[in-house]
């Protein structure tokens, strides 16, 4: 059997086009040599937010990561990854599952000393605290509108008169599409208030169970 070859990577991205990862990817190819770490694998988004999860080149570098072919990745800064400390995280935890170390050359994180890995919990602990802050805004906001008087769910897009000539129509077996440009409401609408009438009212013989499209 062949011995898989892991080679280290390295990771650089800018957020305009108008900036390069040229630098970048120089300082991390040194850094890598420098590390005898060996020389890296280059994956450089150029012009792509870190706001972003999903990433052309930062895709290429995840699927290598489940295939166990990447030794280290090495990045300049942590917002190279991602703009969000969840983001950061999820690409730490793929890299911790293959068996991959993760450096950050210019804040000093290796994640293969006790240091880096302290720094992985206390990151780890400040997503859980910006979740449970914005778990407990959306309450309060919500609590806060609703207090106003402020309804929540589907808002109503047609008239009592309308929802009652909707399933007329429909119950004497014209087209979804016929009722919808008939009374000038979305297809979809039609269909909505077709499902909940059949929930709120038992089905009578003769009445069609399925709305024709066409």
């Amino acid at each position: 059997m062949t011995a898989v070859t892991r080679r280290p990577a390295v990771y650089a991205r800018v957020s305009t086009s108008e900036q390069s990862c040229d630098a970048q990817v120089e300082r991390l190819t040194r850094a890598c040599r420098d590390r005898d770490l060996g020389e890296p694998v280059v994956y450089r988004d150029d012009g792509v937010s870190g706001a972003r999860d999903n990433r052309p080149e930062l895709d290429r570098l995840r699927e290598q990561l489940r295939r166990g072919l990447v030794s280290v990745v090495v990045v300049t800064k942590l917002d190279r990854l991602g703009r969000s400390v969840g983001m950061v995280l999820r690409l730490w935890d793929e890299a911790e599952a293959a068996g991959t170390r993760v450096i950050v050359t210019d804040q000093g994180i290796d994640t293969s000393t006790p240091a880096g890995r302290f720094q992985r919990t206390m990151l780890a602990a400040v997503a859980e605290f910006e979740r449970e802050l914005i778990l407990e805004r959306t309450q309060a906001g919500i609590a806060r509108a609703r207090a106003a008087g402020k309804r929540f769910g589907r808002p109503p897009k047609i008239t009592a008169d309308q929802r009652a000539e909707c399933i007329r129509r429909l119950s004497i077996g014209e087209s979804s599409r016929v009722v919808s440009q008939a009374l000038k409401i979305p297809a979809s609408t039609v269909r909505w208030i077709w499902r909940s009438a059949r929930a709120e009212t038992p089905p009578r013989p003769g009445v069609p169970l399925v709305l024709r499209d066409t």
